[in-house]
């Protein structure tokens, strides 16, 4: 199954390249790969693996225009009782600010976030 949201995922990033988008990460998902590499069998190639992939991919930062973000898209879910995990609303943010997309295995971490553009694959 993860080789093939891996396929999924790959078609995803080829498919938005051809069409001429560019591609972000965010600081948040750089963390959370970094946690990986260092759940991972082989800490030293992930790390590398890591530096290849951020060589070509733009990171979206925290800024005060995603904090902002943040903090409107977090009382609108605690009004309505729908909260997410603090790093998909801090991810959810930064695309908001940006006016990015979010490209995602969870979608559904996503479903209640109004406004946020949500590719998900791999369901």
């Amino acid at each position: 199954m993860e080789k093939k949201r891996k396929g999924e995922a790959e078609e995803i990033v080829r498919q938005l390249l051809a069409d001429g988008e560019a591609l972000y990460t965010s600081r948040i998902n750089v963390a959370e790969l970094y946690v990986g590499a260092e759940l991972s069998n082989d800490p030293a190639a992930e790390y590398q693996a890591i530096r290849g992939y951020l060589a070509w991919v733009g990171i979206l930062e925290l800024d005060d225009r995603a904090s902002r973000a943040f903090g409107s898209l977090r009382a609108d879910l605690q009004k309505r009782g729908r909260l997410s995990g603090d790093m998909d609303m801090l991810i959810a943010a930064m695309a908001l600010a940006n006016g990015e997309t979010v490209v995602t295995r969870n979608a559904a971490h996503f479903r209640d976030m109004p406004g946020v553009k949500v590719v998900g694959y791999g369901s």
